[in-house]
């Protein structure tokens, strides 16, 4: 006989009308569940771990533990020792790419200065190293940092004037 988890009675008779019954209880394990849960990326482009766990069926189980992931979707099945099966899923995501970007104005006379103003985008705000910065001629170069220390780096190079010279002569003769 083929029977369900549940309580049954048999009764069993033979030949000569002598009978006897029993009883037996047949049981099942718990439905197996997957479960997941996944940690944050901090920069764009990290990883971050997924723990997979499981409930019920029957221990030992297979596919459980952490993995490492990087953004998107993700799916896991774990196997119990009956070679019942469950899966989980799920999607990691990622802040946007950090971008540091700079200008600087333009100096009016040989060896005088301008401002560079420096700001960022993407990544998780707020920022640090963003701002305007006094800079005489040459290169520079910025290192931008979110709340997640995740950096950025934008440089440039400013120019100046060349040097302003004068001079004079006189027109006037010695002979005269």
């Amino acid at each position: 006989f083929t029977r369900t988890a549940g309580n049954y009675s048999f009764t069993v008779t033979d030949a000569n009308g002598c009978s006897t019954s029993t009883s037996i209880n047949i049981s099942q394990p718990a439905v197996l569940n997957a479960s997941s849960s996944a940690g944050t990326i901090a920069c764009n482009g990290g990883t971050t771990s997924v723990t997979v766990s499981a409930t019920g069926g029957t221990s030992p189980y297979s596919g459980t533990g952490s993995f490492t992931r990087s953004a998107g979707a993700y799916a896991y099945t774990v196997t119990d020792a009956n070679g019942c099966t469950a899966t989980t899923s799920g999607t990691i995501s990622q802040p946007a790419v950090l971008s540091a970007s700079s200008s600087a104005g333009t100096i009016a006379c040989n060896g005088g200065s301008t401002t560079v103003t420096v700001s960022a985008t993407g990544g998780t705000s707020p920022y640090t190293g963003t701002g305007s910065f006094t800079r005489p001629a040459g290169a520079y170069s910025y290192t931008v940092t979110d709340a997640n220390s995740c950096t950025a780096v934008t440089s440039g190079s400013i120019n100046q004037p060349t040097v302003l010279s004068a001079s004079s002569s006189s027109g006037f003769g010695a002979g005269k």
